[in-house]
């Protein structure tokens, strides 16, 4: 896995930027991921009510929308940064989910005890943690026997000029500026392949990749 040469900063103001841009992308992000998290649990987990982890949660409005279709579940939420983990438990209390717990950490340092949950997701994070590998390794530690792991991110094999393409509806609602920034993130985004092969390492079966601009893989321990 390649070295970084862009990094985001999840603190202060851009937090509160990052929450608000996001905010709005329910019905085309949160709600496609949570059912597809929902169909994979149904299929692979025996427990009616699993523990479910998202590693990066930001503002947390994934995890509103799991709790949503898991509600006697437990969900939990870690992020590094705690501006981004008040903005979550502020919008999961306003939904009523008072019982999510959000915990402040890496995602290559977990703060949970080892073989603990059944699912652990991860939206458009990977990219940006400092350590993929570690965090991948981390997941792993943290999952149960024939629990599984749930990714979903931005597809760095992608052909440059379908990801070109793609930018230009972006282009005419943002402009050109911020698209300029949001595509420079490009150099970050990995080849599902490579985390397909570290997972199998660690040993996690795959029983599920889809490649398109985003990447689904489901691996299962």
């Amino acid at each position: 896995m390649s070295e970084k040469s862009f990094h985001h900063s999840w603190n202060g103001e851009h937090a509160q930027k990052f929450a608000k841009s996001v905010e709005n992308m329910k019905t085309s992000r949160y709600i496609p991921f949570a059912k597809d998290i929902y169909t994979f649990i149904k299929r692979f987990i025996k427990n009616e009510d699993p523990i479910i982890l998202d590693v990066g949660c930001g503002p947390g409005y994934l995890l509103i929308e799991i709790a949503k279709l898991f509600p006697n579940s437990q969900l939990i939420g870690v992020d590094f940064s705690e501006d981004m983990l008040r903005i979550a438990s502020e919008k999961a209390k306003e939904k009523g989910f008072n019982s999510i717990i959000f915990k402040q950490g890496p995602a290559e340092n977990v703060p949970i005890e080892e073989a603990h949950i059944d699912a652990v997701v991860c939206l458009n994070s990977l990219h940006d943690f400092n350590d993929a590998e570690k965090t991948l390794s981390e997941v792993y530690r943290v999952t149960r026997k024939n629990g599984i792991f749930i990714l979903k991110d931005k597809n760095g094999a992608y052909p440059k000029w379908k990801v070109i393409l793609g930018f230009i509806p972006l282009i005419c609602k943002s402009g050109l500026k911020k698209t300029i920034k949001y595509f420079k993130s490009n150099e970050l985004w990995l080849d599902p392949e490579v985390i397909k092969k570290k997972m199998k390492e660690l040993g996690f079966k795959i029983d599920y990749l889809e490649k398109k601009l985003d990447y689904l893989i489901v691996g299962r321990k």
